[in-house]
């Protein structure tokens, strides 16, 4: 890919890096292989309220496949969090949580320590092995 006409949002490859970089919340397909394997991971934008947006995605391949995905956390929001199939992947990072936040299952381990490396106007990176049906959602509350 020519590093110099290169989308920011868009499919990354490289020795070290091979994966997705999102920094707009829009609705976007991606399709590409990784070792000869289609990947196909399509990212969806809603607004279930006035003060929130959730930025979904679906995964869908042949088999399991390991890549990066980049997501810039906007930086005007006032909490954030992310699920992996409906259960909590990463926590709020601040203490100004929704009264009625969008529905993840929670587990309380280890809920005095808990620490999120969620962060507005970062980048967060998640670097999983996904399997075809994950959906992920990053939750952003305004």
């Amino acid at each position: 890919m020519d590093e110099k006409n290169r989308n920011v949002s868009d499919i990354i490859h490289g020795d070290r890096f091979e994966g997705i970089v999102v920094d707009e919340l829009q609705d976007r397909d991606y399709r590409f292989t990784i070792d000869g394997a289609e990947v196909s991971v399509a990212q969806r934008v809603t607004s279930p309220k006035e003060d929130r947006k959730v930025l979904g995605f679906l995964f869908l391949m042949d088999a399991p496949q390991r890549f990066r995905l980049d997501v810039l956390i906007p930086e005007g929001c006032k909490n954030a969090q992310v699920s992996l199939n409906d259960k909590e992947l990463l926590g709020f990072f601040s203490k100004d949580i929704p009264e009625d936040p969008e529905y993840v299952e929670v587990t309380h381990c280890n809920d005095a320590n808990k620490y999120t490396p969620l962060c507005p106007g970062k980048f967060q990176s998640l670097n999983f092995r996904w399997e075809s049906g994950d959906v992920l959602k990053f939750f952003f509350y305004y």
